[in-house]
């Protein structure tokens, strides 16, 4: 086939353009031009990108309509071509929704591949062992006082805080310190985009932020930070501290009080999913800026709550009632190269600004409130919002006692009428089941809570102590009983006795001489009676003896006895009495056990008894009972370890200790 010399020229211009496309689509490394047909290339004669490379910056941020305003300012006029399809040929895209989501990618690789960063670790330079610590509320950032010598200053000790503040947290990229397990103890980032701290002391005075003062060694020991919010509960198995399981309730459900735990103040932020949102970028300035900057070397807050981290991820954190806010506003470049391909690169931070949040419904400074204006601006999910409520549960009162509610139901423990509850698969005595499903819900009455709330009668009479059965040791007949004045009968034994008038006079003596014998000075001396202890038992104390007794009921068989007869029975006894107690046996101390009365015989002293109990003139044994049918009073078991009360009124409350 022959050719004319201008046909030839023409087919050699087509070849070499074809190469030429072929080349610059692989150049540059990522690359996002397609080769264009021939037709559209000669379409974009004219324009950027046509016959060399080129280069666009803007302000603000990263998107396609950025992008395409900075492209459309650098067309010239023999561009015939609008800016839309000029951007999907230069970014090898079949429409605009793949042009636009390249342009997403390209501004993600922007902020990862920028030389504007700056590493979270290199703020204290102290190691990771120190940040984990700090966040956790420890480290000397978090310990130290100043003391009136001006020892551990904290604007000495935290210095750099500011230099970094000064610097790089106003013209850097700060990463996030996920790596952290204080922060991110599940290490799979802030499941919610949210954060947030809070503090429990101020070491700080002179800042006119809480209540430390000076001098301090004096006025600024346990003091408290301006006070913005309450601790509902901390859930420790869900917590970046170093506690490993258990809870700690902030409330007081019973009597309805909340913010019992004294001031805490609370600060935190958010961010939208979408990397290339302002507030996603700069989240690890914001963190710097709330938890170092601001609030520990600005104010002098630290330290963290019982069983939390002081600062972390919204989902381990305490469940609180609130907390403020602070929002990231940034003016930035982006610079986008074209060399055949797109590349882009966050060029320079001029400025990061940090600001008090604008929420929804001009609720400022306020965590919750601006969630809800992300979710208003489509940045952030309703789901997400309502996550984050379960943390922040709300200032108003009540809400958050009734987190604590249904956090302890979620534990199996249910509040019930007038008891502590507590979730058991034992029954005991004490118990009474008031929910079949599981796990089971037992109410356990305690006696002194219920006396405690009877005695709020407002001025009226106080109710009777609550007894518990379980502490009575005494038994039944201890008390002393009143005493005739001229006790007819002496009920030392069964056998009942008749006697003249005479026969009791002639043995009224004789029991008088036996005790004046019995019972001489020297064995007073020898057997000390403490009465401060009281071991006396009843019919111990001497009783008034009538002038001229009638009766002595010793027996319940009835017996006449002439004068001769008396005298004889008195000189018997007599004659016993010195025999069993003689001043030989006192004197040298001897054992007396083997001359002590059995049961049933007459004492006038417990001591005189085997069994060491005289009740009405008799030794008797003590009424110990191993076993209880509930019939008697006041019956109490030592070898069962358990009690019982009265069971005239039909009720058996017996029941163990352990």
């Amino acid at each position: 086939m022959k050719f004319t010399s201008a046909a030839l020229l023409v087919l050699l211009s087509l070849c070499c353009q074809d190469v030429a496309v072929a080349s610059s689509s692989g150049v540059g490394g990522r690359s996002l031009r397609q080769n264009p047909t021939d037709n559209s290339h000669r379409s974009l004669a004219g324009c950027p990108g046509d016959d060399e490379d080129f280069s666009v910056s803007f302000d603000g941020d990263c998107d396609y309509d950025e992008l395409k305003e900075a492209v459309e300012d650098i067309k010239s006029g023999s561009c015939n071509v609008n800016t839309d399809t000029l951007l999907q040929n230069l970014l090898g895209a079949g429409n605009d929704a793949q042009a636009r989501d390249k342009v997403k990618q390209l501004c993600r690789s922007a902020v990862s591949d920028t030389s504007e960063g700056f590493d979270f670790s290199d703020i204290t330079k102290k190691g990771e062992q120190f940040d984990n610590e700090y966040y956790e509320g420890g480290t000397y950032f978090n310990y130290e006082i100043e003391n009136d010598s001006g020892d551990h200053r904290l604007k000495n000790d935290a210095s750099r805080i500011n230099r970094i503040y000064q610097d790089e947290a106003q013209s850097r990229v700060i990463d996030l310190p996920l790596y952290l397990n204080a922060f991110d103890p599940d290490q799979d980032g802030c499941e919610i985009d949210a954060a947030f701290c809070c503090w429990v002391q101020d070491r700080q005075a002179g800042d006119n932020n809480g209540n430390c003062g000076t001098p301090y060694e004096s006025q600024c020991i346990d003091r408290d930070p301006g006070d913005n919010a309450n601790f509902c509960y901390t859930d420790h198995t869900r917590s970046g501290a170093d506690v490993q399981g258990g809870f700690s309730i902030f409330g007081n459900v019973l009597n309805n009080q909340e913010n019992i735990e004294g001031a805490i103040h609370c600060h935190g932020f958010a961010w939208g999913p979408d990397e290339n949102d302002v507030s996603n970028i700069y989240k690890g300035n914001n963190l710097f800026y709330v938890s170092l900057y601001d609030h520990m070397h600005q104010r002098g807050y630290v330290r963290n709550a019982p069983g939390s981290a002081m600062c972390g991820c919204a989902e381990n954190m305490a469940v609180v009632t609130r907390a403020d806010c602070t929002e990231i506003e940034a003016d930035q470049t982006y610079t986008f190269n074209y060399s055949g391909s797109f590349q882009s690169v966050l060029s320079k931070v001029k400025k990061v600004r940090f600001n008090a949040c604008q929420g929804a419904n001009n609720r400022n400074n306020d965590l919750e409130a601006y969630y809800k204006r992300l979710v208003n601006e489509g940045k952030q999910t309703q789901a997400n919002l309502e996550k984050l409520q379960k943390t922040l549960v709300g200032a108003e009162a009540g809400k958050c006692n009734q987190a604590i509610v249904n956090f302890m139901a979620s534990k199996g423990i249910s509040r019930s009428n007038g008891a502590n509850s507590i979730s058991e698969n034992t029954i005991t005595p004490d118990m009474i089941i008031v929910d079949e499903s599981e796990p089971k819900i037992f109410e356990v009455v305690d006696n002194d809570y219920e006396w405690e709330k009877a005695s709020n009668t407002a001025g009226k009479s106080m109710p009777a102590v609550a007894y518990d059965v379980t502490e009575d040791f005494a038994e039944k007949g201890t008390e002393e009983e009143e005493k005739p004045e001229k006790p007819s009968k002496d009920d030392d034994d069964e056998q009942s006795v008749t006697m003249t008038d005479e026969e009791a006079e002639l043995v009224f003596q004789a029991e008088e001489a036996a005790a004046a014998e019995n019972y001489s000075e020297d064995e007073v001396d020898l057997v000390a009676y403490d009465v401060t202890e009281d071991f006396a038992e009843k019919g111990t104390e001497e009783e008034e003896k009538p002038e001229k007794p009638s009766k002595d009921d010793d027996d319940e068989q009835s017996v006449t006895m002439t004068d001769e007869e008396a005298e004889l029975v008195f000189q018997a006894e007599e004659a016993a009495a010195a025999e069993n107690y003689s001043e030989d046996e006192v004197e040298e101390g001897e054992a007396l056990d083997e001359d002590l009365k059995q049961d049933g015989a007459k004492c006038n002293l417990a001591g005189e008894c085997e069994s060491g109990l005289c009740e009405k003139q008799k030794c008797a044994e003590w009424a110990i009972a191993s076993d209880n049918n509930g019939e008697e009073e006041d019956m109490f078991s030592i070898g069962g370890i358990g009690a019982t009360s009265s069971s005239k009124g039909g009720v058996n409350n017996t029941g163990d200790w352990w």
